[in-house]
C-alpha cells in the first residue's frame, strides 16, 4: 500500500466488477458514497490538522521523532489518526457503550494499561497525547513496516501479521467478533462482509492522505514541503489547494 495514490484508490472502488446490471448499479452507488464519505473527513481531518498545528508548531517535529524511535513512516501514523479521530485529541467514539478517545482512540482498558483514563486523555495537548501514541506502539517497534501493519496494529493490538487479502474481523462466528465488525462496518469497503488488512490501509489513505517522500525525488508542483506545512511560495496551508501532505521518511 506504500506507493498507492488516491487516483489508483478511487480507480480500484469503482472497478468492482457487477454480475448484472442491478448490482452494478449498487456497487457504482456504493463507491460513490465511499468517495463523498472519504472526501468530507479528509477535509474535516485537514482542517483540525491545521487547527493543531496553528496551537502546538512542533507537532509534526515530535510526530517525526516518535516515528525514527518507532520505526516507521511518519505519513502513515499521520494517515491512522486521521482515520480514526480525523485529528480531533478531543474526539470519542459517539456510540453506546463506546469509550475510544483522543487522536488514537485508544479505549478504557488500554488506557488504563498505560496509567491513565480516556477522560483524561481527552483533555491531554496533542503533543501529550502522540507520547501515549509512543508508549502503545513500542512493543510492535520493528514491524510497523507498512501502514496497513500500522493501522491493524491499533485496530486489533494482538495481531499485525498477514498479507493484503488477510481478513481482520470478524475473526469468527462469535457475537463479539460480530460486533467487533458492526462497530466498523464502514471500513468494509467492497461490501463483502469482511475487513481485510488492505481495506484497512485504503480507508486510512483515502482519508489522511499523507505519502512518504521518495528519497531524492522532488514533491510534485503544488503538493508541502516535507517538514512543515506550507506551499513553495510560503503561502500558509489550504485544505482546498491539495490532497496530499508529504512527510519525510524517518528511515
Amino acid at each position: 500500500m506504500k506507493g498507492l495514490r488516491l487516483v489508483g484508490a478511487m480507480v480500484l472502488l469503482m472497478a468492482m466488477a457487477p454480475a448484472a446490471p442491478a448490482q452494478g448499479k449498487q456497487h457504482d452507488d456504493r463507491a460513490l458514497r465511499i468517495i463523498a464519505r472519504s472526501e468530507a473527513q479528509h477535509v474535516r481531518s485537514r482542517r483540525n490538522l491545521l487547527k493543531i498545528l496553528q496551537a502546538h508548531p512542533q507537532f509534526l517535529i515530535e510526530l517525526q521523532t516518535i516515528a525514527a524511535r518507532l520505526k516507521t513512516e511518519p505519513a502513515w501514523l499521520l494517515n491512522v489518526m486521521a482515520s480514526e479521530s480525523l485529528f480531533d485529541p478531543s474526539a470519542r467514539n459517539p456510540l453506546p457503550g463506546q469509550t475510544a478517545s483522543g487522536l488514537l482512540q485508544f479505549i478504557e482498558r488500554t488506557a488504563q494499561s498505560m496509567g491513565t483514563t480516556t477522560v483524561a486523555i481527552r483533555r491531554l495537548n496533542p503533543i501529550d497525547q502522540l507520547r501515549l501514541v509512543e508508549r502503545y506502539f513500542t512493543p510492535f517497534r520493528g514491524r510497523l513496516n507498512s501502514l496497513a501493519n500500522v493501522y491493524l496494529a491499533v485496530f486489533r493490538g494482538f495481531m499485525v501479521e498477514g498479507g493484503e487479502t488477510t481478513v481482520v474481523a470478524p475473526l469468527n462466528q462469535t457475537s463479539k467478533e460480530q460486533r467487533v465488525y458492526l462497530l466498523n462496518r464502514w471500513l468494509d469497503l467492497d461490501g463483502d462482509n469482511r475487513i481485510t488488512k488492505g481495506e484497512l490501509a485504503l480507508a486510512a489513505l483515502t482519508i489522511g492522505r499523507f505519502q512518504p517522500v521518495v528519497p531524492n525525488v522532488s514533491p510534485p508542483s503544488g503538493s508541502l514541503k516535507p517538514t512543515h506545512l506550507s506551499t513553495s511560495t510560503g503561502r500558509p496551508f489550504k485544505p482546498h489547494r491539495t490532497r496530499s501532505i508529504y512527510i519525510r521518511s524517518s528511515n
